[in-house]
């Protein structure tokens, strides 16, 4: 059994959590302003067409064209002013257009330009629901992550101080990418293969050794676990240790050791001489 510690995956619930949260709040407001103006419509009796128009005109935060149009109606030979509510991207029509209004207060109005929009504000759900979509989508992937990580407990390998470097993953936060462990590990058929880790959700990138640790089961090498630190409960093992199967593991050259015999000194032979003769 290992020591295998998933807070930093099971962070990706928060950041997924969100989508879900934006997206149901986005969805309430969009509702809420087109329930408001069916009730709204609901409660003018009257109808008229405007005798003329003023455009307002604003663009956004993309430089695009907003319209806000105000159109001038009358009732009893009594003019008046009806207000869009809501900006929109459509260029309101200059012609006359048609005003509802309520007979006991013809102050109270709303156009069919209005209307228009409001009915298009249907379409923005799909926005909201896509928020929703992903988060769930990815709270159970995340589920089924973290199951994986524990089952490995049952059938992975340990694998200590592996060589790493990081990569930016495809999320971000803030616009600034989160990383992500990347080894490339070799299996016991010498396939090299490249396992890339969880985004860093808790934004660590290296520990005291400067390596990483994998569970992974070389039966089913997709089933694997990178961290900074993992171990075996019960201690670790020396087979644990990584050791890079391209690097030579000859032994190293036994050093030579100096000789403890004295040197003999050198003999030198001399030239033979010839006896001398006596005459």
């Amino acid at each position: 059994m290992y020591d295998i510690n998933t807070k930093n995956v099971k962070k990706s619930y928060k950041f997924y959590a969100i989508f879900i949260i934006a997206g149901v709040l986005f969805a309430v407001i969009m509702l809420g302003i087109f329930i408001a103006g069916i009730v709204s419509q609901n409660s003018l009796d009257s109808s008229t067409t405007s005798t003329r128009v003023s455009i307002n005109e604003t663009k956004d935060s993309d430089g695009d064209n907003m319209y806000s149009p105000d159109y001038y109606y009358e009732v009893d030979n009594k003019e008046y002013k009806c207000s869009t509510n809501v900006s929109s991207s459509v260029k309101p029509d200059e012609k006359g257009t048609t005003v509802y209004y309520d007979s006991k207060d013809p102050s109270k109005c709303r156009t069919e330009y209005e209307n228009g929009v409001n009915g298009f504000l249907l379409l923005f759900l799909i926005l909201p629901a896509v928020f929703i979509v992903i988060g769930i989508v990815f709270i159970n992937k995340t589920k089924k992550r973290v199951k994986v990580i524990n089952d490995l407990n049952q059938n992975g390998k340990l694998v200590k101080n592996l060589p790493y470097h990081l990569e930016e993953s495809n999320i971000s936060v803030n616009d600034v990418p989160l990383m992500k462990i990347v080894v490339d590990y070799r299996l016991p058929n010498g396939q090299v293969v490249k396992l890339e880790g969880d985004p860093r959700f808790d934004r660590k990138d290296s520990d005291g050794d400067g390596k990483v640790d994998l569970v992974i089961d070389e039966a089913n090498p997709e089933n694997y676990y990178l961290d900074f630190e993992i171990n075996r409960i019960s201690g670790n093992r020396s087979e644990d240790n990584y050791v890079d199967p391209n690097i030579s593991q000859e032994p190293e050259p036994t050093p030579v050791q100096p000789s403890t015999t004295e040197p003999t000194p050198e003999q030198h032979s001399e030239p033979n001489v010839p006896p001398a003769i006596k005459i």
